[in-house]
């Protein structure tokens, strides 16, 4: 499920979402045309110098070319399998040089290998059967464009890696998948046969004009869904919440701008904590999820007022910060917080008994 789903469906407020999206090692999903780096010897060094590549060039692809469509997937109904199975004798019979590449097990095999045999489309389909993680690369290599027919899908990590491979993606438009990768990289269709078949004619039609520059794409994504790069977000996130950063450094807004949103006020800017409103909230949620969330919400609520009565917060002791041992200090400052903090407790408990 995608941020705007997530947005609508939940009745929330678009900043209190941050999608972190998954790393992708792009090293691991490289093009065949894009070139490695080469660490070579300096004579008047000892280390070993590596020298930047030149840009990757551009593959042409002629009017009788072959072009190869892969398929990497689970074939399973929710993967877009019998989509798939329909799509494919249309696409080949408009497309004479164009092969397709299929890897995936599942129930729905046995449906694809029988449509094959039924069109008699074997030497123009290759069943390779399932594949291993680290052999997907090689598999997608071989290919120019991944089509992607999945009727669910949260995020779609192996679309990345078909785009950081090089290859121009065709797929459906749901879930968060349009939210994964850039328009120049990707092509959408609607989950139905019609619009895969006319999504994936254009995207052959495009590669036969060269107006797709996919040896681009792999430095792109390797920019995009670094690991560093899904860190710093994560941190950044984390920060937010834990108040490191403000609520205008968070979202980008100043607090005084007209029609600002924040994750506790409205646009109206009043904030409102109170149990009705959130109720309100989450019955809009759903027919049936609006009122299931509202009785754990209540039954949530009734709890925490028995165990306020039954353990007032005001007999619950504070954890206190741990003392920071500032940088440089010495051992002797060290001792000196936690006496610092040891008289600390006992003033505290001292203060508990005479009340």
């Amino acid at each position: 499920m995608g941020k705007e789903n997530t947005v609508l469906r939940a009745s929330l407020d678009p900043l209190m979402v941050s999608v972190i999206p998954n790393a992708v090692v792009a090293d691991n999903f490289r093009p065949l045309s894009h070139p490695h780096q080469n660490a070579t010897m300096d004579p008047s060094s000892s280390s070993p110098t590596t020298l930047n590549p030149a840009p990757p060039q551009p593959h042409h692809l002629g009017p009788h070319d072959t072009i190869t469509i892969v398929v990497i997937s689970r074939l399973f109904y929710n993967k877009g399998t019998d989509l798939l199975i329909a799509a494919i004798p249309r696409i080949l019979a408009s497309h004479p040089n164009v092969r397709f590449i299929i890897a995936g097990s599942g129930p729905k095999a046995i449906d694809l290998e029988q449509m094959l045999e039924r069109r008699v489309l074997q030497d123009r389909v290759e069943m390779l059967g399932p594949v291993r993680h680290e052999e997907v690369r090689d598999v997608m290599v071989r290919g120019h464009i991944y089509l992607h027919p999945s009727l669910t899908e949260a995020f779609g990590t192996v679309i990345v890696e078909a785009a950081s491979c090089g290859l121009y993606v065709v797929c459906t438009r749901v879930g968060g998948i349009p939210e994964v990768l850039p328009g120049h990289m990707t092509i959408f269709a609607r989950p139905e046969e019609d619009d895969l078949v006319v999504a994936t004619g254009k995207a052959i039609a495009a590669l036969r004009a060269n107006r797709v520059r996919t040896e681009r794409f792999h430095d792109q994504v390797k920019m995009m869904y670094s690991w560093t790069d899904v860190a710093r977000r994560t941190e950044r996130v984390y920060d937010g919440i834990s108040g490191v950063l403000s609520e205008e450094e968070f979202y980008g807004y100043h607090s005084g701008g007209a029609g600002a949103w924040s994750a506790t006020r409205g646009r109206a800017g009043v904030q409102s904590f109170a149990l009705i409103d959130r109720l309100k909230r989450y019955y809009g949620c759903g027919i049936w999820a609006g009122k299931l969330f509202c009785l754990c919400v209540v039954v949530d609520f009734l709890l925490f007022v028995f165990l306020e009565l039954w353990a007032p917060r005001a007999n619950i002791d504070i954890a206190r910060d741990w003392p920071k041992k500032s940088v440089g200090s010495r051992g002797g400052d060290e001792a000196k917080d936690g006496d610092t903090l040891g008289s600390r407790k006992r003033k505290e408990k001292e203060k508990r008994r005479e009340m």
